[in-house]
Parts: structure tokens; C-alpha cells; sequence
């Protein structure tokens, strides 16, 4: 990834490089992430672009991904140092 693209995200912006699935599957981990149910325009355009299985998998990726990081917070877990 590049540092302009790390930089992007990590001000919460939407990178204006993506191509238009990854467009898709940022708007929806993006409204997933902040709560709340999931826009029906976001949801109606993921399965249009992923299908249903590969949007399920999307929504699913997401929330595992909630549910590590919240643990490892929880738990006061260190990012590993790099070798």
C-alpha cells in the first residue's frame, strides 16, 4: 500500500484512486464500521457488484475483522514490532 494511500485512510478520507469495486467495497466497510444498519443504496450496489455470496462474505470479513481488533484492545495487545 502505498503512503499516500495509508495517509488517505488514516484521515478518514476515501482514496480518489480506487477502481470501482474496491469503490463499492470501501463505501460498505466503511458504513459498517460507524454503526447502524447498512444504507440499502450501499447494500442494493455490493450485491449488483459482488453478488449476494460475495457481498455476504464482505459484511462477514468486516465483522470479524470488528471482532479481533476489539479483543485485541481489549486486551491491551501490542502491535509486533518489526524485524
Amino acid at each position: 500500500m502505498s503512503a499516500e494511500r495509508l495517509a488517505t485512510l488514516t484521515a478518514d478520507l476515501k482514496p480518489a484512486d480506487l477502481a470501482a469495486d474496491e469503490s463499492v467495497a470501501f463505501d460498505l466497510a466503511y458504513a459498517l464500521a460507524r454503526g447502524g444498519v447498512l444504507p440499502e443504496p450501499v447494500y442494493a450496489l455490493a450485491v449488483k457488484t459482488f453478488g449476494q455470496a460475495g457481498t455476504n462474505e464482505l459484511i462477514f470479513l468486516v465483522g470479524l475483522y470488528a471482532m479481533v481488533s476489539v479483543t485485541l484492545n481489549g486486551f491491551n495487545v501490542p502491535v509486533p514490532e518489526r524485524e
